[in-house]
């Protein structure tokens, strides 16, 4: 089974009770994450997300977006991170951490698509407590991590729908920035997408209806604020570079 590999993740596998029997989390697994500049959040984090990092778009495949945070400045440095790869307990941590090393994959089966769930096998190890135990039974730190990865997969299924929203309406574009942090070398960020306030300011009535509805509006105004968080980026980079 060709299972595509989500970023910071080294292998795929569906995850199998039989198979994974007798199996935990290694201790230090989270670190997958810290060469990530740019980590996937869903649009239900963003008022949690915003208060910490700038949230931003990026093209996930050609004309299909996906909404991030932004770690870092630089490609493999994620500056959220302490020196085991640890998240930082002072910054929200996006599920998309807190799920590792699961994740769920589309499958179609017989015209139908569903989600499997899949695990980064490197994460596991018969040292850690066991997720599934010796009789193929879940363990309560599997069900509690079961539930996230359920909930988490719903959630990227309403993400999308907000991204592929914003297309429709057009109000995605391109933005490039440029940091001068004093004394380091110039930083330069592309490749991302925000929200348009000009063109969100433009909308008809019923357009702007249609995102307050279904609760879009309040995700794209926190994705908003959340671009005054570039500074305390700006400042961990400098501390990071000095």
């Amino acid at each position: 089974m060709d299972i595509a590999l989500p970023p910071g993740f080294l292998s795929a596998a569906p995850f199998d009770r039989e198979k994974h029997k007798r199996l935990g989390i290694r201790e230090n697994a989270k670190a997958f994450a810290q060469h990530l500049n740019v980590v996937f959040v869903t649009a239900a984090e963003f008022p949690s997300a915003c208060h910490d990092y700038p949230i931003a778009f990026a093209e996930d495949s050609p004309g299909i977006f996906t909404s991030v945070i932004i770690t870092g400045l630089e490609s493999g440095t994620n500056l959220y991170v302490d020196e085991q790869g640890a998240w930082l307990h002072d910054y929200y941590c996006p599920a998309y951490v807190r799920r590792y090393p699961f994740f769920t994959a589309t499958i179609n089966e017989d015209g139908n698509n569903r989600a499997l769930v899949c695990v980064d096998d490197s994460a596991l190890t018969a040292d850690a407590p066991a997720l599934v135990n010796a009789r193929g039974e879940p363990t309560e730190r599997w069900r509690e991590l079961e539930v996230l990865v359920n909930e988490m997969d719903s959630e990227q299924r309403k993400t999308a729908l907000l991204c592929q929203r914003l297309k429709e309406l057009d109000l995605l574009e391109p933005f490039d920035a440029d940091f001068h942090p004093r004394g380091l070398s110039e930083v330069r960020v592309t490749g991302l997408r925000r929200v348009s306030e000009q063109r969100l300011r433009q909308l008809n009535g019923d357009a702007l209806h249609s995102l307050m509805r279904d609760g879009h509006l309040a995700r794209i105004y926190a994705h908003l604020l959340s671009f005054g968080k570039f500074t305390d980026l700006l400042n961990r980079h400098g501390s990071a570079a000095r």
